[in-house]
């Protein structure tokens, strides 16, 4: 039980104390071993000129709730970082929230592969509007800023 309060905090740390995704809306609502759900309350600021979800705003949920995914089968002191996503976008995203559901695909010791579905909710009805595949590395936990990495490369990422 101390060890699912801990992964539970862990990944709720990751939705908080993220300005960018906070500052969006996206919201931690459900996850367990393996998975996370998130949701976006829509507003005109997450539009694009033709009044749909922006690609991008779609894009950080799909690649933020996977991060959550992969987050809950991290080991004590580490955390994940996403190294590659592809995004189809399938429609158009048009309703009133944003549900996102990520599942881990295949675990790793170093790496994690997990799969989101985001779901636009409009008038009751739910339409699948983008699917993402989301590569994630597990790293040591605070290791590095956003300058510099572990080894101080100004890239942020650790050469091996």
């Amino acid at each position: 039980m101390e060890g699912e309060a801990r992964v539970r905090e862990a990944v709720a740390a990751i939705f908080r104390d993220s300005a960018f995704v906070s500052g969006l809306g996206i919201e931690l609502k459900e996850l367990g071993p393996g998975w996370c759900e998130s949701e976006l309350a829509v507003s005109q600021r997450h539009l694009q000129q033709d009044g749909f979800v922006h690609a991008g705003v779609q894009a950080t949920i799909a690649d933020h709730t996977a991060g959550g995914a992969a987050g809950t089968l991290a080991r004590p002191g580490e955390m994940v970082l996403t190294v590659e996503f592809k995004i189809n976008l399938l429609r158009p995203a048009v309703g009133e929230r944003l549900r996102c559901r990520a599942t881990v695909l295949k675990p790793g010791k170093s790496i994690v592969v997990a799969e989101s579905e985001v779901f636009a909710l409009r008038d009751g009805a739910e339409r699948m509007t983008a699917k993402a595949t989301v590569t994630l590395a597990l790293v040591p936990a605070g290791g590095g800023t956003a300058e510099t990495g572990r080894d101080g490369d100004p890239g942020g990422a650790e050469r091996g």
